[in-house]
């Protein structure tokens, strides 16, 4: 799998994790793609992940002029060493005492927090910082986590799983409808309202 370029280069493909889950469900040996896409489904275990950066080394190695290695990647291990790897930390935060304790609450009991104020407040700072105080994602978050990345294009080629809780910061002018990833419906002008 891969998109091939005028040029015979492979270029990465969106859901390369999900593609590599499914294929073991189906019981495929294993699958060639790009080799910016190898690290991210080598997270499946027991399905061969052949990396390849042109349409020539693909062919080569079919027709087994070209031994390429499979990419392994120890899963457990790579969760476990970055588990809390954040680049923002909650003790960083100075003063806001009432907010603080609020989002302590909020996150011990698993509630839902909606700040408002006025620019420069603070409130994408502390919303970054409370996945920090967040329990860590159990490894089945972590691949869930990482399939919907991958799917969506936003896992660098250098890594594999996503371990943290990812924080997103929509613009401040996105529409209610866009924030929750939802659009019109139209009914075709053929079917009936009554249908």
């Amino acid at each position: 799998m891969g998109e091939l370029a005028l040029d015979g280069t492979l270029r990465p493909i969106k859901g390369a994790l999900p593609i590599a889950i499914q294929a073991r469900k189906e019981n495929y040996k294993g699958f060639i793609l790009p080799a910016d896409n190898a690290r991210e489904a080598a997270i499946v275990n027991n399905i061969d992940i052949i990396p390849v950066s042109t349409v020539e080394e693909a062919i080569d190695f079919l027709e087994e002029k070209l031994v390429i290695e499979p990419v392994k990647i120890d899963t457990r291990l790579i969760f476990t060493a970055h588990m809390n790897s954040y680049d923002t930390d909650f003790k960083d935060v100075q003063g806001q005492e009432n907010i603080k304790r609020a989002l302590e609450i909020a996150a011990a009991g698993g509630h839902n927090v909606i700040m408002i104020g006025p620019p420069g407040a603070g409130k994408t700072m502390l919303a970054k910082r409370l996945s920090t105080i967040l329990p860590p994602l159990t490894l089945n978050e972590a691949l869930e986590t990482t399939k919907i990345h991958s799917v969506a294009g936003k896992i660098d080629k250098n890594a594999s799983l996503i371990s943290t809780r990812p924080h997103r910061s929509p613009h401040h002018t996105i529409s209610d409808v866009a924030l929750v990833g939802g659009g019109g419906m139209s009914i075709p002008e053929n079917i009936s309202k009554n249908h």
